[in-house]
């Protein structure tokens, strides 16, 4: 039975109930009222004094009252039934209005779809947070869509390159050294893409499920990482001050982040250069001595796959700082990139403390 017409019926009902009691009330007050007519005249007719005529008559007229209290009983109930189907029609327009949005949002795919919101009731509110949802949802489907589309560019240029010498090589009639070096190319391009991959499917994970998030020693994570950081780039050297820091989150998101960070300064520092690493009160800051960052490109470091025209010829998908981003938006903090005093790029990371 549709929610309309229990609404109806209970609405029938309550009303109905108390015209019938309203009724029944009244006409055994009634009959109450005619029996001690009829003992008092009665007592009268005992000793020979009849009653009025008009008394009779009126008492005739209070025996004949049954079925009018029935009847107005009848109507009343057809009344409230229809005033409470109209009732819960206007109650639930708000509902069909979601129930239709919802309808064709599953039907078409059409997440512009919204609910019209007007007043502040459960039922507002209810539809404001269905277009809270559906705005969520949108966002979320462009940003994979962007994010598709991005990736298929940039992994159009390395799956070339691999097939080209892919080709070269299946040929056979390369000299060795022509050989070697074509294998050393679809290497190259191979671990370029597993890269480009691996950075893909970073940011196109969603939020972390709350059990994986937890207590993490900050200051503990980034010296780890700085020690991986400093056995893949051996020809930098990285200063380190950190202070004991705890932060909430997901440990492998963050080693992550930081990873990306440390990276990302060690290739743009020139060789024997240092890297800066400081951790104070939750906030790392991590400073290289290279060329720095224009004014233009300021805007656009953390966005996916923007690379500035000095850095096009370094390896790299572009992704690490976007990666970077995503993280440290998904746990609350902030990150910012800018020119270091002297020379070189200074970014700042912070995150909630405790």
């Amino acid at each position: 039975m549709k929610l309309r017409w229990r609404l109806a019926m209970a609405s029938a009902l309550a009303a109905a109930v108390s015209v019938i009691v309203v009724i029944v009330t009244a006409y055994f007050i009634t009959c109450r009222r005619v029996e001690w007519a009829r003992d008092h005249y009665g007592t009268y007719e005992g000793y020979g004094d009849p009653p009025p005529r008009g008394v009779l008559a009126a008492l005739a007229d209070v025996d004949d009252l049954g079925w009018p209290f029935v009847a107005v009983a009848v109507g009343g109930l057809v009344l409230s039934g229809a005033l409470g189907w109209l009732a819960a029609r206007a109650a639930l327009r708000p509902v069909n209005a979601l129930k239709d949005a919802a309808g064709r949002v599953a039907t078409t795919r059409d997440l512009t779809t919204r609910i019209q919101v007007s007043g502040d009731d459960e039922l507002s509110s209810l539809a404001r947070s269905f277009n809270a949802m559906l705005d969520a949802l949108e966002r979320s489907a462009k940003s994979q869509k962007r994010l598709v589309a991005d990736a298929s560019h940039e992994l159009r240029t390395p799956l070339t390159a691999v097939r080209t010498n892919v080709e070269l090589l299946i040929r056979g009639n390369l000299p060795q050294e022509d050989r070697d070096e074509a294998s050393r190319a679809v290497m190259s391009g191979l671990e370029e893409l597993t890269a480009l991959v691996a950075d893909v499917v970073e940011l196109a994970r969603d939020e972390e499920p709350a059990v994986l998030v937890e207590q993490v020693r900050f200051d503990e994570l980034v010296s780890r990482e700085v020690a991986r950081a400093a056995r893949h780039w051996p020809a930098t050297a990285y200063s380190v001050s950190v202070e004991p820091a705890v932060v909430r989150g997901v440990p492998d998101r963050l080693a992550r982040a930081v990873g990306n960070l440390l990276d990302n300064a060690a290739k743009y520092s020139p060789g024997g250069g240092e890297v800066e690493v400081s951790l104070r009160d939750g906030v790392l800051t991590v400073r290289d001595h290279g060329p720095g960052i224009s004014a233009d490109d300021l805007p656009h470091v953390f966005d996916r796959f923007y690379r500035a025209p000095s850095a096009r010829a370094l390896p790299g998908s572009g992704l690490g700082l976007a990666i970077v981003g995503q993280v440290v938006d998904s746990h609350g903090g902030s990150v910012s990139a800018g020119p270091a005093p002297g020379g070189g790029t200074l970014v700042r990371l912070a995150l909630p403390v405790g």
